[in-house]
């Protein structure tokens, strides 16, 4: 292992393509695949799940991009301990994102490529996670900066965050269900209907909340099914299996029409389920990400 492999492994971590990393780092994707390997047999563990077209960082592959990144922090600062000021400023910055994943975070995207024509030796690590995976990763350290729903943020008294997405919730009908006319719904609408909710340990504040939500209105909600992720939710809410909620803030690019179901809002969820930005104010590289935080792109 050397630290040039720390490198490319930096680089397919934040591309999630081969393809693409290797056209960054200027060399063939076979040999880029080939060092990936290399560095999955030094370290005898699986740090990427491949797919057909992209890989992901397995849960061994998060914890060694963090180290990962120390290193290459640490060498960088070595390189130019003895330089001149200006110097120092060529240095490279890793900074490790988590956003949420099924969002259209294209404001995201916004803000750090604005950033990066004014600091331009900054190098961002993206990944998606849970939001519960997303509040763990930025109170250990795993990530410098996250985006993610309000309600996992705000207990954390370490945390500084900021309304980034305006965001609520909907729910998602049949076609043919007669609720599908209204422009708007209430809870209190909803207290014959069954439903399908994502999985507990994706979600739980959201799940406990709308399980909140029918007891407010005078109903026990039921849940014929939990699934994994908003794709089955929906597909199985077009087959008349039940109601899905979702968020306005999702990537909801032809949904409606890919699905061939209906969206309605909700209209009286009090509680802000809005994206925010957030740092730690106890994280190491504090000074940085505080500068990406209060960065007007706009």
């Amino acid at each position: 292992m050397n630290i040039k492999t720390l490198e490319y492994f930096v680089q397919v971590a934040t591309e999630e393509n081969l393809t693409k990393a290797s056209e960054k780092l200027f060399i063939s994707q076979p040999t880029l695949s080939r060092h990936m390997k290399e560095l999955e047999n030094d370290v005898q563990r699986k740090l990427f799940v491949r797919k057909s077209h992209s890989l992901k960082l397995s849960q061994d592959g998060i914890l060694f991009l963090r180290e990962a990144t120390k290193v290459l922090q640490s060498v960088s600062r070595l390189e130019h301990l003895f330089d001149s000021d200006e110097a120092t400023d060529n240095k490279v910055e890793y900074i490790k994102i988590g956003y949420l994943e099924n969002f259209n975070m294209s404001k995201m995207y916004d803000l750090l490529e604005s950033y990066k024509k004014i600091f331009k030796n900054t190098q961002f690590i993206l990944s998606t996670d849970s939001p519960v995976a997303l509040n763990n990763g930025l109170n250990s350290g795993m990530y410098d900066m996250i985006f993610s729903l309000y309600p996992y943020i705000k207990a954390n008294a370490n945390f500084k965050s900021k309304k980034f997405i305006e965001n609520h919730l909907q729910i998602a009908l049949p076609l043919n269900h007669p609720l599908g006319k209204n422009k708007d719904l209430s809870f209190s609408d909803l207290k014959d209907e069954t439903f399908i909710l994502l999985d507990r340990d994706k979600s739980p504040i959201i799940v406990d909340y709308v399980l909140n939500k029918g007891t407010e209105n005078g109903f026990n909600l039921k849940a014929n099914y939990y699934v994994k992720n908003l794709s089955q939710g929906l597909s199985m809410t077009a087959l008349g299996n039940g109601l899905a909620f979702l968020y306005s803030a999702m990537d909801q690019t032809n949904l409606e029409e890919k699905f061939r179901i209906n969206i309605v809002n909700l209209d009286d969820t009090k509680e802000s389920q809005d994206i925010h930005m957030a740092i730690n104010n106890t994280n190491i590289n504090s000074m940085k990400v505080d500068t990406i935080y209060n960065f007007n792109f706009e």
